[in-house]
């Protein structure tokens, strides 16, 4: 059995908890600013609510650092430890921010959690280092419950991973989100582009995403892409389209130059 102790209250200490759910992990607290909130996780999961920093456990394996990067440092460093491990769960962050405490780990989720969308770990890779093999044993024990994918990952790779992935999942979907938009103002609907996306993601993992690459940018269609400009709403949007654009296709002109 792992005990384990949860420091926060949002999406990530949520996906955690249910995740835990049928192992043999046992959460023995959690603590929050957000009393409100932090009280009625507790309530809805029968975990231990622990109102101030004293009241909380100081013999548990893990406490997890469910808490915005900025917040890691001064909210580790808070903690009671008598030699259990603290976690932190930043994509971008050091493995030292959590500061003076003597064991250290990171678990980071290569995945967007999000209070809308169900977050399956069990399919999810999950990055892990620890500051010690023995601290790296007990992370990685933890993770295996929890992940059929879990990698040895450092600080300074993490935070490429991390750069990776906002570019990849949040932009791509703040794109995709705009576009969305464009077809509700001509009560249009967005679920046809389904297949093309779909085919789009799979391709990219497929082939080399840069040999997949099509439409009027690549081709330099100028006038295609005038009259999408013209048929655009969102000024917003019309500068991200001439961006993109030209940078597919200064990408496509590299790569004929490599």
């Amino acid at each position: 059995m792992i005990t384990v102790v949860i420091i926060g209250s949002g999406n990530m200490a949520q996906a955690i908890i249910k995740a835990c759910q049928n192992t043999d992990i046992d959460i023995v607290g959690i603590y929050s600013r957000n009393h409100e909130k932090s009280f009625e996780i507790a309530k809805r999961h029968s975990i231990n609510y622990c109102e101030n920093t004293i009241d909380i456990p100081t013999n548990a394996d893990l406490y997890l650092l469910c808490v915005n990067d900025d917040a890691i440092e001064n909210v580790s460093n808070s903690l009671l430890v008598n030699g259990g491990l603290v976690v932190h769960f930043s994509g971008l962050k050091n493995i030292n921010e959590i500061g003076n405490q003597e064991n250290k780990a990171v678990f980071w989720p290569i995945q967007s959690i999000n209070k809308n969308t169900f977050t399956n770990f069990k399919n999810t890779p999950i990055c892990i280092e620890a500051n010690s093999d023995e601290n790296y044993r007990i992370i990685e024990a933890f993770a295996d419950r929890l992940s059929n994918k879990v990698l040895n990952i450092n600080s300074e790779q993490r935070q490429y991973f991390h750069l990776a992935a906002t570019i990849t999942n949040n932009f791509s979907n703040h794109l995709i989100a705009l576009a969305k938009n464009e077809l509700d103002i001509k009560g249009l609907d967005y679920q046809i582009l389904k297949h093309l996306l779909s085919n789009a993601l799979n391709n990219s993992f497929n082939f080399e995403p840069q040999n997949t690459q099509t439409g009027p940018a690549f081709r330099n269609d100028l006038k295609t892409m005038q009259k999408h400009l013209d048929l655009i709403e969102n000024n917003q949007l019309k500068t991200l389209y001439q961006l993109m654009s030209k940078s597919i296709f200064e990408l496509k002109q590299n790569n004929n130059n490599a």
